[in-house]
C-alpha cells in the first residue's frame, strides 16, 4: 500500500513539473521578438494585403498596407507579433496615386494655352512630380509646369521672343496661286505698303479670263482675288 502511494505521488509531481515546462516554453514563445521580414509575412498571411512600408519605432513596427484599394497602417509589437492597432488612411500614402499620362497632360495645357506646343517633360517641382512644357504664342514663350498628380497648373512662366520675318519665294507665292486659281502664270510682282507686302500673281485661265491672286508675302495667305476679262 506505502508502495502505491508513493508511485502515485511520483507521478503527480511528473506531471506537474510537466504543466509548469509547458506553461514557461508558451510565455517564452509569446514574448519572443520577431523580424522585419516575420511581421512581414504575419501580415500578409493574416490580410492577405500588399505590404507598402516597414519601420520600426522602439519595439513596435509600423506597417503601411494596402488591400482592395484601400489603405491601412498597422501597429505589430515585436514581441510575439501582437497587432496593437489598425487603421484605415484616408489619404493615399505619397508615391501611390497614379499620374496621369501625358496625353491628358498636353489636353490640360491645350486648355490654358492657345499657342503651338513645342515640348514637354517630366521635373520635379517643389518635391512633386511635374511635367514641364513649352508653348510658342504669337511673340512669346510660355513655360508651364502642370502637376503631374492633380493636373493643377504649379507655374506660368512667359518669355518674350522675336518670331523671325519671313517672306516667301516667288516659286511659294506662285505654287499658292496655282493652287488657289489653276492656269498658266503671265507675271508676278512684289509689292510693300504701309500695312504689309504681298505678292500679285496674274495668272492667264483656259476661258481666257485672267486672275491676278494677291497673296501675303509673310503668311502665305490669298488676300483676294480679282477678275480682268
Amino acid at each position: 500500500m506505502k508502495h502505491n502511494l508513493i508511485i502515485a505521488a511520483s507521478g503527480l509531481l511528473l506531471a506537474a513539473l510537466l504543466v509548469f515546462a509547458a506553461i514557461q516554453f508558451t510565455n517564452v514563445s509569446a514574448s519572443e521578438s520577431i523580424t522585419e521580414g516575420e511581421a512581414r509575412e504575419l501580415i500578409k498571411d493574416r490580410y492577405q494585403g500588399e505590404i507598402l512600408n516597414v519601420k520600426k519605432v522602439n519595439t513596435t513596427y509600423l506597417i503601411e498596407m494596402k488591400k482592395d484599394e484601400a489603405f491601412y497602417q498597422i501597429k505589430m509589437s515585436e514581441n510575439g507579433g501582437e497587432i496593437l492597432s489598425l487603421k484605415k488612411k484616408e489619404q493615399i500614402p505619397n508615391g501611390e496615386q497614379k499620374q496621369l499620362d501625358e496625353e491628358k497632360i498636353k489636353e490640360i495645357i491645350r486648355e490654358e494655352e492657345s499657342g503651338e506646343l513645342l515640348s514637354m517633360k517630366k521635373v520635379t517641382y517643389k518635391e512633386k512630380p511635374a511635367f514641364e512644357a513649352i508653348v510658342q504664342e504669337d511673340e512669346a514663350k510660355i513655360k508651364i509646369t502642370v502637376d503631374a498628380l492633380t493636373g493643377d497648373v504649379l507655374s506660368r512662366f512667359a518669355e518674350e521672343t522675336k518670331v523671325p520675318v519671313k517672306n516667301l519665294t516667288e516659286e511659294e507665292a506662285i505654287q499658292i496661286a496655282l493652287k488657289n486659281e489653276p492656269g498658266e502664270v503671265d507675271d508676278i510682282s512684289f509689292e510693300e505698303t504701309d500695312s504689309g507686302s504681298y505678292y500679285l500673281v496674274e495668272i492667264e485661265k483656259n476661258d481666257g479670263r485672267e486672275a491676278a491672286v494677291q497673296i501675303h508675302a509673310i503668311t502665305g495667305t490669298v488676300m483676294s482675288v480679282t477678275w480682268d476679262d
